[in-house]
């Protein structure tokens, strides 16, 4: 009998679980389970990813250029986003960090910029009385507070 368990995850998203299996059958499971798993994020990923990965090009003379680190702590951190989050808009900061932003149906604002270092930080701004702001560090999922922040833009 072979059975899959994976790693808890919190933040929804569907990345970065752990199989402890080492039996051929736990393998092929772990094998299926990641194809189905690109086949199902691939259309999101597919539009989201290639936005990141062509920001240096992007970049004109007046800003820091954006680095491999800085991309791959992006691409990580995209991977991690729930599925029920809209494709953020994807732009190159000048002082070379990569911000996703979310923009809510009544004005309301969510940014989160990704360093080389795997920091996030973030900051939102949901009406007059309403704001936040925060530093995280990139882990295996999205952190709890950048998917608050995320959801009470969106709504």
């Amino acid at each position: 009998m072979t059975v899959y368990c994976p790693a808890v995850d919190t933040s929804l998203g569907l990345r970065d679980w752990a199989s402890t299996g080492v039996s051929d059958a736990a393998r092929h499971v772990k094998v299926a389970l990641e194809e189905s798993l690109e086949h199902y994020l691939e259309t999101r990923l597919g539009l989201l990813l290639p936005e990141i990965e062509n920001l240096p090009v992007v970049c004109n003379e007046t800003s820091i250029p954006v680095d491999p680190d800085t991309i791959r702590a992006a691409t990580q951190f995209a991977y991690s986003l729930p599925r029920f989050v809209p494709i953020p808009e994807v732009s190159a900061d000048p002082d070379g960090e990569i911000s996703f932003d979310w923009t809510g149906p009544s004005g309301e604002m969510f940014s989160v910029s990704v360093n080389k270092r795997n920091r996030l930080a973030y900051a939102g701004w949901f009406g007059e009385k309403s704001r936040v702001h925060g530093i995280e560090q990139l882990a295996e999922g999205c952190p709890q507070q950048i998917v608050r922040g995320i959801e009470k833009a969106i709504r």
